[in-house]
């Protein structure tokens, strides 16, 4: 790889868009991060960069209450790269296979900085630092099998070679990503490995998607300091916001039950979104960042549904389809089915629950 830093977006907090447009109101002006990604993207595609050119893809809501975003994209399940076999969430970084220290150079798009931190050098696996290493770079580059408009991956750490496993680091990048735009239909996703991971490099997935899911505004149940509970889609999982905390603990907290899952081989999903406060009605104009995070099943060569695989997107409600068929007569019923079928037994979801609850008392505990 040449040199990362040729294009670096510097930001501070001075950057950070705290509340998004609602649905249905004018969408407002694109911030700087999201004026670089898309003309930067979009330079790319004029340029044959990717695997296939992107059109606007046809896209239906799909009825019912869970108002699923369906979206016909059947190059990117014949066109992608194969993924990797991946056998444990805990599956370490193998340099001999591709990974994103060798994308070519064209596919970089810019690095971040956060010119507020006070050191270059960040958080290892374990949260803790090392100054003795080279300084870390966080790079944005394309996805060359895009699943929507602008779909980018954010490679946090790149230099740090980490397999795909979260960093307190990493989590604190996608949050401040988010925040870097103004866009209300800006999504980031990270798949671990079992989970639909197609490479064991640590990154994450970003892109456009101009449809409002109900996981923006949905209602959750309380669990215990900073952690609810999603239950209003087929596959139960844990829900965040940044309102009422800061991006340093809400990361440290997901981190720390992400690394529980990773000790346990738990395969998990994590979205980012924004949405609105929890407990204040879809109308609200009082916005911020939702994170929803699924201890799921995990996917080792299992057959895959014909209609659509189940990684982070799926799971909030976004369905990338891959034939035209399942497209046109997609259910809400079918598509419950299929997601649900990623959800881990009750009595183990449960247990990961008490976990996770008691993680989340005892982090607030020590930071009070």
């Amino acid at each position: 790889m040449a040199d990362m830093d040729s294009f670096v977006l510097q930001y501070s907090s001075d950057d950070f868009v705290p509340q998004t447009t609602r649905w249905g109101d004018h969408a407002g002006k694109k911030s700087k991060f999201d004026r670089e990604l898309t003309s930067r993207w979009d330079n790319c595609m004029e340029n044959g960069v990717f695997r296939y050119n992107m059109q606007q893809l046809d896209t239906r809501v799909i009825p019912g209450d869970k108002a699923y975003v369906a979206q016909l994209n059947s190059l990117r399940a014949t066109e992608r790269r194969k993924p990797q076999t991946i056998m444990s969430v805990s599956q370490p970084f193998n340099p001999d296979l591709f990974n994103f220290t060798k994308v070519h150079t064209k596919e970089i798009l810019f690095g971040l900085q956060n010119t507020d931190e006070s050191t270059t050098s960040g958080a290892t696996m374990n949260g803790t630092t090392d100054s003795a290493q080279e300084p870390e770079r966080h790079i944005i580059i394309i996805n060359v099998s895009p699943l929507e408009y602008g779909h980018v991956l954010i490679v946090p750490q790149v230099n740090r070679c980490y397999p795909q496993v979260l960093t307190e680091t990493a989590v604190k990048v996608g949050l401040e990503s988010m925040l870097l735009s103004s866009h209300r239909g800006f999504r980031i996703g990270f798949n671990s490995l079992c989970a639909y991971a197609s490479v064991n490099h640590l990154h994450m997935h970003a892109y456009y998607l101009e449809q409002q899911l109900l996981v923006e505004h949905c209602d959750v149940e309380p669990l215990g300091p900073n952690v609810h509970e999603l239950t209003v889609m087929p596959c139960h999982g844990f829900a965040f916001q940044l309102h009422g905390t800061t991006v340093k603990q809400i990361a440290r907290l997901i981190h720390n039950i992400t690394m529980y899952f990773h000790d346990n081989d738990i395969a998990h999903n994590l979205f980012i979104t924004r949405g609105t406060v929890f407990g204040e009605p879809q109308s609200s104009t009082n916005r911020t960042i939702r994170m929803y995070l699924w201890p799921r099943k995990k996917f080792i060569g299992t057959k895959v549904p014909d209609e659509f695989n189940v990684a982070v997107v799926e799971l909030a409600g976004h369905l990338p389809i891959k034939d035209d068929s399942s497209f046109q007569s997609l259910t809400e019923e079918t598509a419950d089915h299929i997601i649900a079928d990623a959800s881990l037994p009750l009595e183990e979801y449960n247990q990961i629950k008490t976990t996770v609850v008691k993680m989340a008392k005892q982090l607030d505990t020590k930071t009070q």
